[in-house]
């Protein structure tokens, strides 16, 4: 019966509305695109110095201080230094650049740092903890875990004498925690045994003497190791989060929840929040609010057939906290208020039945579509409804150079229960099926998605109903047309707005 009053309900919009191979420019009263003045800021900022590496966020007096790791990508010796971008609201930033700097020398520990996290203690100083690396020279172990301090996070000393090894050459990323209850701190490193990645925990009185109590946590789905841990509480329920060290689709970062740490963590049954396309997350407390963040890679050659590489910009998502503890995620509120001028797009091409409130797609094109004209490279959010209750299939084309064909596409693949990303032309996904990026996403019993896409240069961030994100790159989607399709599918798209 659903499907009979689909079929009325299309043949009616084919009669009331216009279809047309190519579309007429709709005219209304906003601003065109581009009018909007934004300033100088940044949703996914890099440094002028190089490439955001592991996000390391510490949040102080309403300021989030976003240390990570540099990729400066100059042929040095020595590589990695600590370096630091502020922001009071995610789309303005300060860039200190370098903090805590590499050694240039084989013979040092810290011929390249690693991650690490950044704490203040009770009397106001801050201490940073991070990993010394150096597999090239006579070291015992090539990492271990490395100490400084300082009284304005830009200006730090180094302790070398307070460093410690974990007989182990997987021994990094600490992460430190605070313990109210106990007065004692908590340091998670992520290493291994024969069991495969482990988080191994360390105590200390004062942040100086580390004393090893444990493994906190084993790899509970596989023998990866557990990357850039964060333990955090919130809302009566602690989470612990890591990027697993896999390879493509297993590369993903992940998070387990409970709310007595004692009895041990929970996985859920979605445990992951992004795609591949976004790595070393951590998760920070900003103004009673979880954020996450990490970095969307560069590729190889600066072009989109590319592989991805280590490091590029800096993506900030919110998460979103359910009653039961679940997490999700959603546009930061910051970059959702800023991006808020609504400007036109004009549309360009399409094979849709149009009416003022709706496009309709039909399994009977093969491939239908509708184009918007060129994508700008300044930040852009993108809002959409589509109702996917006959659907099979729905996607987003981005790259429509000379064609109404995109060959970098986000792809709802809801027979699969999938959410993908390809880099290959759109009316060929059905046959290649092998996607750069691949999350599960449950459309069982959903009849409608409301998305927001950002795009910002060559990043483009997609959120679709506050639960799941998808990162990705694509170095030619600014300057080409845009636009939406089915394959052999029928869909519904309302309520399409643009904002600068």
């Amino acid at each position: 019966m659903k499907k009979t009053l689909l079929l009325l309900m299309i043949s009616f919009v084919a009669l009331a509305g216009c279809e047309t191979d190519k579309k007429k420019p709709i005219v209304n009263d906003l601003p065109q695109k581009g009018s909007v003045e934004q300033g100088d800021i940044m949703i996914y900022p890099k440094s002028e110095y190089g490439y955001i590496g592991d996000p390391m966020p510490f949040s102080s007096d309403d300021r989030m201080n976003m240390f990570y790791l540099l990729d400066e990508r100059r042929g040095s010796t020595g590589f990695h230094p600590f370096a630091l971008l502020t922001t009071t609201n995610f789309y303005e930033w300060e860039d200190y650049g370098t903090v805590i700097p590499y050694e240039n020398s084989i013979s040092s520990q810290d011929l390249a740092l690693g991650t690490g996290s950044v704490i203040q203690d009770k009397d106001g100083l801050y201490h940073a903890f991070y990993t010394g690396w150096n597999a090239r020279g006579e070291m015992e172990w090539f990492e271990k875990i490395q100490h400084a301090t300082s009284t304005d996070m830009i200006t730090w000393e180094k302790h070398p004498e307070d460093g410690f090894y974990g007989a182990a050459n997987d021994f990094r990323d600490p992460y430190v925690y605070f313990v109210e209850t106990s007065e004692e701190y908590w340091m998670l490193i992520t290493s291994r045994d024969y069991t495969g990645g482990i988080i191994k925990r360390y105590t200390s009185t004062d942040l100086v003497d580390w004393e090893y109590k444990d493994i906190f946590f084993r790899n509970d789905d596989g023998h990866y190791n557990l990357e850039c841990p964060t333990l955090i509480k919130y809302n009566d329920y602690y989470y612990l989060s890591f990027s697993e060290q896999g390879s493509g689709n297993d590369r993903v970062v992940h998070y387990r929840y409970t709310d007595d740490i004692d009895k041990g963590f929970i996985k859920p049954d979605v445990d992951n929040f992004d795609g591949w396309g976004f790595y070393a997350g951590r998760i920070e407390l900003f103004n009673s609010k979880l954020i996450l963040s990490g970095w969307v890679a560069t590729k190889t050659a600066d072009i989109d057939q590319g592989d991805y590489m280590w490091a590029g910009h800096l993506v900030t998502h919110q998460i979103v906290q359910n009653d039961n503890g679940l997490l999700h995620v959603k546009i930061l509120d910051e970059i959702d208020q800023k991006l808020s001028n609504e400007v036109n797009y004009n549309v360009v091409d399409g094979n849709t039945v149009d009416t003022e409130t709706q496009m309709t797609f039909l399994a009977q094109k093969g491939y239908s579509f509708i184009l918007y004209e060129e994508l700008l490279g300044k930040a852009t959010k993108t809002e959409f409804s589509v109702d996917i209750s006959e659907a099979s299939n729905f996607g987003i084309t981005l790259n429509a150079y000379e064609s109404n064909i995109g060959d970098l596409n986000v792809y709802f693949n809801i027979e699969e229960n999938k959410l993908e990303f390809y880099k290959i032309d759109a009316n060929q996904i059905k046959d290649a099926r092998t996607p750069e990026i691949s999350i599960f996403f449950n459309y069982d019993n959903i009849t409608s998605l409301d998305c927001k896409l950002v795009t910002e240069g060559d990043v483009l961030v997609l959120y679709v109903n506050n639960e799941r994100a998808l990162t990705s790159r694509g170095y030619n989607m600014a300057g080409s047309n845009f636009g939406f399709f089915t394959l052999n599918s029928n869909a519904v798209l309302t309520d399409v707005h643009f904002y600068e």
